[in-house]
């Protein structure tokens, strides 16, 4: 059945219509066979699903994100594309592994090895099965129409496969390596972390800012002063770096010698509140190199004592050391910071520390033993200050790394991991590729850019559970290395093919045993998972694998678009980039657009632990998604915005505006049981021409606005067109015409001009609002034309043509329209209502082009500025100098705002025909019901008005008779007007 428009815009009820006619008809499937399936040879818009986890609901931020997403997609296929619109899941990795733990209460990963790994895998598999029944219901709810049927999951077999494909090309191509290195580690999650999920987890934190003293041995007094913002890594320290060009100056304190950097000297007195000193010695950095000094915790750490010669504790020269901060001298710990890791591994300095990968010390940390990293830096320099090393100990604000999932403070420590090399060669590929691509905006290719070429090899092995194994198996014997890229492949090289499993999840993975080609020794699978950013960031090939469309590939690939969050350039974006260069020497996408974050309504950050998150399926089921979505696409959509519930509802009052102003059409158009004509055939008026351009305008602002990502800018132009050009214009203008009582040429243009302008609106909101536009497209055109396409979302992009374009009409009523605001602003100052007619105007026309034009369109200045005589003259009228003069671009416009009895006459007949109206609408009476009398109190000029102008009154208020009385009746409504009384009864 055909849905009705009731008397105003109800959300929920529009949209609980709506979902129920796209699943009873399978519109979406309808939509995607017509244009993918009947489309062929159509251009292509490959969009490539940036996969949600599945580990947490939906909230407003993802929501603004998914819409995004679907305008983009609806739009390209009114525009004529074939869309490629597969969905995709992210089910893998440390963000689900936290959920489960957190479900099951554990807190390290010792819990999962009493629990079983193979038991644990079965929870993580649950939690993703019932977040992905969530996000395709919230999705769903949200109007975002992906192909949900073959979306693809990165738990997948044959998705994992083609993981494995990737890093066995990257071994071919010699960019995979294992090494011992110092990579930021997580101790909560027990696993190494890449660069770029590192950059996704910086906070500002207040740390301490140590300043101590390394005792130099053979000199006598003498104090290298060391700075630290992580006084626990003073506990592994084994060597000291300065600069070996830069000046260093030794200062006399009390009866101490200290030696810090010449150009630091000055800021670091002022930092340690040195006032007294005296410089008595300069010397270069590599002056210094060689110099041993004592442990400061030699002590304490009984370790240090095994190791106390050289190499151990001494200065060396290194470029690395910065000027920037500090006292230009670096206490070095190699376990703890990757420069310190490579001096040591040059000057042959082993590499160790009692710090325990889960962040506590272990047994050789002596006093510090058991302690927790951070507590250990209290410690620390409670020893240091009780020896008399320390100097000064402050605060230090800066950005420090903490994990992106578990939010635990992240530490630098040296272990055996896997990388694939970033060269120098492939850098300079992946910045190419970034500068040739669109951005959105247009400064993100500059901070991509930046990354890229800054990129560090990439730490693709995490010692966790739930994730692609990592298909690296070595001989427990001679150390060689095979990497398997099936399993297919897998089963020809294993020595008990039965043990391979159908699905290559650990633990069953890890019993799978080769055996070695160059000494027959056992290999065993290294006991790893692979960063979970490789798993969606090889989505531009796995999503097509895991459903063997691999056929498709080269039709797909390089996408035309992609979307997620500003912070992607340095996740998903940039490992999406890395596999693509590295497997196919491509860019695997064309262009980018970043989003911003939503934010609560006082601009702070959404967080479950505030209680401030707004989910989005909670708030769509209580206020419907079409407000929510055309809100969120009000702002540049990289930028942050507030979500303001007030502001959601102005925009549901905007969408009510169309709602009204397509019931209005309806209404008359019933009424006349008025049949569609094009404007093309109908003898139009100069508003007409008008709002047609308009429309034109509207259509290709908003088509380049969704072109060029620009969502912002298509709402914006939308909401002038709907509010400000057709509702708060266009309609008052057209209402004479359409109140005439027969079907004139004048009242049939203005129906088919006013239906093909509402048409097209729908159509064009259609991507925005896609609900609403369905709803009323139902309503209102399915019902006009009940041969058009079945859904509004079938409709093809519109455009007006050309032969009803007139630009010289259009630019006449535009500066009426001008001149009219003018006036009507003079008439609120003046407190002249805008229902009392004023008198007279005249329109001097500047541009003799526009002559013509104007004289067509002047009645529109009569009727929005309520001015009963317009003329077009030559000359200024012989009343011009008292009246009000208006100037536009090309017009000069007198109006004389003097009433005299007659127009305050008219203009109160209309005050009463307003309230009269107000009646009408209490009594629901429809539009064309005539009522039988109306009994009118009225007294002074009020009462005169009713007698002069009855007729105007009973045409108006569509009444038989109209009765004057002499007292008000007591269940008469009643109002002051201008001083006078006015008392009203309707009799239907």
């Amino acid at each position: 059945m055909r849905p009705k428009l009731g008397r105003s815009y109800d959300p929920l009820a529009v949209e609980k219509w709506v979902l129920e006619f796209w699943e009873k008809n399978k519109v979406y499937q309808l939509v995607k066979k017509k244009t993918w399936d009947e489309r062929e040879g159509a251009p292509i818009f490959a969009f490539l699903e940036g996969p949600p986890t599945a580990n947490g609901f939906m909230h407003v931020g993802h929501a603004r994100g998914r819409t995004l997403k679907d305008v983009k997609l609806r739009y390209a296929r009114m525009k004529g594309y074939r869309v490629w619109d597969q969905a995709g899941w992210d089910t893998q990795g440390l963000p689900v592994e936290l959920e489960v733990e957190k479900k099951l209460g554990f807190k390290t990963k010792r819990d999962i090895e009493k629990y079983g790994v193979d038991r644990f895998i079965e929870e993580c598999k649950k939690l993703v099965d019932y977040y992905i029944g969530h996000w395709e219901k919230a999705s769903k709810r949200l109007g975002l129409w992906l192909d949900y049927e073959h979306a693809y999951q990165t738990r997948h077999p044959r998705y994992i496969e083609t993981v494995w494909r990737f890093i066995k090309r990257a071994h071919e191509r010699g960019l995979l390596y294992e090494g011992r290195r110092v990579v930021p580690r997580c101790p909560r999650c027990g696993t190494a972390l890449s660069s770029h999920e590192v950059a996704q987890g910086y906070e500002e934190v207040d740390d301490p800012s140590v300043y101590f003293k390394l005792q130099l041995i053979d000199r006598p007094n003498t104090f290298l002063v060391a700075w630290t913002t992580t006084p626990w890594t003073i506990i592994a320290n084994e060597m000291a770096a300065v600069h070996p060009d830069e000046s260093y100056v030794v200062i006399d304190v009390g009866d101490e010698k200290w030696i810090v950097a010449e150009k630091r000297l000055e800021a670091f007195a002022k930092d340690v509140g040195l006032k007294s000193y005296k410089v008595v010695e300069k010397l270069k950095g590599k002056e210094l190199e060689g110099l041993r000094y004592r442990h400061p915790l030699l002590e304490e750490v009984p370790y240090h004592k095994d190791h106390d010669v050289k190499p151990y504790h001494t200065v060396y020269a290194a470029d690395w050391v910065t000027m920037e901060e500090g006292t230009g001298i670096v206490h070095a710990a190699p376990a703890h910071g990757p420069e310190d890791f490579e001096l040591a591994a040059k000057v042959g300095v082993e590499v160790y520390t009692p710090l325990r990968e889960d962040g506590y010390f272990g047994d050789e940390a002596g006093v510090f033993k058991t302690m927790w990293f951070e507590k250990a830096g209290e410690k620390v320099i409670e020893v240091l200050k009780n020896k008399g090393l320390l100097v000064h100990v402050g605060k230090y604000r800066h950005e420090y790394p903490f994990c992106w999932r578990c939010g635990t403070r992240l530490f630098y420590y040296a272990s055996r991991q896997w990388f694939i090399k970033i060269t120098d060669d492939l850098r300079k590929q992946m910045s190419s590729h970034v500068y040739s691509m669109r951005w959105a905006p247009s400064w993100a290719a500059k901070r991509m850019g930046d990354w890229v070429e800054n990129a560090k090899d990439w730490c693709i092995s995490r010692e966790r559970y739930w994730g692609t194994p990592l298909p690296v198996w070595k001989c427990t014997s001679c150390g060689h290395v095979v990497v398997v890229g099936s399993l297919e492949e897998l089963k020809k090289l294993a020595v008990d093919p039965s043990k391979v499993p159908d699905d290559p999840h650990r633990p069953a993975i890890d019993e799978v045993e080769l055996r070695c080609p160059k000494c027959g020794g056992v290999m065993r699978r290294e006991p790893f998972v692979v960063d979970v950013w490789m798993d969606s960031g090889v989505a531009h090939t796995a999503a097509l694998a895991q459903y063997n469309w691999l056929h498709l590939w080269e039709k797909l690939f390089p996408y035309k678009w992609i979307t997620e969050a500003a912070d992607q350039t340095r996740g998903w974006f940039y490992t999406l980039l890395t596999t693509s260069t590295v497997w196919y020497d491509e860019k695997p996408y064309r262009e980018v657009l970043l989003q911003g974050h939503v934010l609560d309504k006082y601009g702070k950050k959404m967080s479950k632990s505030k209680g401030n998150v707004i989910w989005a399926l909670d708030w769509m089921e209580k206020h419907g998604a079409d407000p929510m979505r055309i809100f969120l696409l009000s702002r540049a959509p990289w930028e942050s915005i507030n979500f303001d519930p007030d502001e959601v509802k102005r925009y549901q009052g905007y969408l009510n505006i169309l709602w009204n102003s397509v019931k209005f059409a309806d209404t008359y158009m019933e009424l006349d049981k008025w049949s569609p004509v094009s404007p093309e055939k109908a003898e139009l008026a100069a508003e007409d021409k008008w709002i047609l351009y308009k429309l034109h305008e509207a259509l290709q602002t908003v088509s380049k606005a969704i072109e060029e990502d620009n969502m912002h800018h298509a709402v914006k132009a939308i909401v002038d067109f709907v509010v400000e050009q057709v509702s708060h214009r266009y309609i008052p203008l057209i209402r004479p015409r359409v109140w005439e009582e027969e079907m004139t040429p004048s009242k049939n243009a203005a129906y088919a001009t006013l239906y093909y302008v509402l048409k097209n609106a729908l159509a064009m909101i259609a991507p925005i609002t896609p609900f609403l536009a369905e709803y009323l497209y139902q309503a209102f055109v399915k019902k006009y034309e009940p041969h058009s396409p079945e859904t509004v979302h079938l409709l093809e992009w519109p455009s007006v043509p050309g032969n009803i374009l007139d630009e010289k009409t259009y630019r006449a009523v535009e500066e009426l329209l001008e001149a009219s605001e003018k006036i009507l602003a003079a008439r609120s100052e003046k407190k002249l209502k805008r229902r009392w007619p004023l008198r007279r105007a005249a329109i001097i026309v500047k541009n003799d082009e526009l002559r013509s034009a104007v004289e067509e369109s002047k009645s529109v200045l009569e009727r929005f500025a309520n001015i009963k005589s317009v003329e077009v003259v030559s000359n200024n009228p012989d009343w011009a100098e008292a009246a009000l003069r208006i100037e536009t671009d090309d017009l000069v416009v007198y109006t004389d705002m003097e009433l005299d009895k007659e127009t305050l006459l008219e203009g109160l007949a209309r005050e009463v025909v307003r309230r009269a109206q107000v009646l009408r609408k209490e009594l629901d009476l429809p539009v064309d019901h005539v009522a039988e009398k109306l009994l009118v109190y009225a007294t002074g000029d009020l009462r005169e008005a009713v007698v002069k102008h009855m007729e105007f009154i009973k045409r108006e208020v569509r009444v038989k008779e109209v009765e004057i009385l002499d007292e008000a009746p007591k269940e008469a409504k009643k109002w002051r007007i201008e001083g006078n009384e006015l008392a009203l009864v309707l009799r239907p």
